[in-house]
């Protein structure tokens, strides 16, 4: 049972909670989709020599994983890598999981992810009934501020989205120039990660894109108030402490390699949340 704690539950009943949703969220949803390191080396597959294969096997084995996706990029013929992406993110019909419901229940204002594919706004049309009211918004956006000063929910997706190919991020260089190309949009995403607190799920630390942000946050707006992040346990004590101090996160960890774990976890913080609304009247 993770130990939610009291502060943090108090944040999301009253709304003021982001939150950040990784490659693990959809895969706890939908255990087939791949990891970030499985889809590159099938990626790799397409690249047209031997020496480029096995190149990016030994980048993902190193955990160079954006360098890896670089090689794959540049050797790739892109429609070929889109329509592999679009196979494996696109998927029909749109799986249904509990967590998803868990998480509109959570009720936060604002949801970023890095992933690509519609479970969530699929998921949440299902199980409001069709009443869901979220906006989805990629990089290339420019109606996230207006959104973030109305009552409207917004799911923002940060590396875009697969029914936008053209627009994915999937390697450094792509990353840089999304961040170069909507400057504004990463000046906002970048701001409400300032002023409010944020929930990471989905993550490990091994992630680049966790890795990126956090030290972005943390060195521009340190704070005495933490973010947090729901990850496997780690393999030693010291390991999170000095994460968490680097990083100004508080780890909530669950076993490592058991992903079960996982939906029970954010189930406890979706009652835990309704409990405290009840208790303070919060609608």
């Amino acid at each position: 049972m993770v130990d939610w704690p009291d502060a943090l539950v108090r944040e999301a009943a009253e709304r003021r909670v982001v939150v950040f949703l990784g490659s693990g969220f959809s895969k706890a949803a939908v255990p087939s989709l791949p990891t970030w390191s499985a889809l590159l080396k099938e990626l790799s597959e397409k690249l047209p020599t031997a020496n480029s294969k096995r190149l990016v096997t030994k980048l993902i084995r190193q955990g160079r994983l954006l360098d890896a996706a670089e090689l794959i990029t540049s050797g790739v013929n892109a429609p070929d890598m889109h329509n592999l992406l679009r196979n494996k993110f696109q998927l029909r019909p749109s799986p249904k999981s509990n967590i998803y419901n868990d998480l509109l229940q959570i009720d936060p204002k604002t949801i970023i992810t890095t992933n690509y594919d519609e479970l969530i706004e699929k998921n949440f049309d299902h199980y409001s009934g069709g009443e869901s009211s979220h906006s989805i918004r990629t990089q290339t956006s420019k109606s996230l501020l207006a959104d973030l000063r109305s009552p409207v929910r917004s799911i923002v997706k940060l590396h875009g989205c697969i029914t936008e190919t053209d627009h994915i991020v999937l390697d450094r260089r792509s990353f840089f120039k999304a961040q170069a190309e909507n400057i504004g949009f990463f000046d906002i995403v970048k701001s409400l990660m300032t002023v409010n607190t944020v929930l990471f799920l989905g993550y490990s630390l091994s992630d680049s894109d966790i890795q990126l942000i956090l030290e972005n946050t943390n060195m521009s707006s340190p704070s005495t108030n933490p973010h947090y992040a729901l990850v496997p346990k780690f393999e030693h004590p010291s390991l999170k402490n000095a994460n968490s101090e680097t990083y100004n996160t508080s780890f909530l960890e669950y076993p490592a390699g058991d992903y079960a774990k996982f939906p029970v976890a954010l189930s406890q913080l979706r009652e835990q949340v309704r409990q405290m609304r009840l208790d303070r009247g919060i609608p």
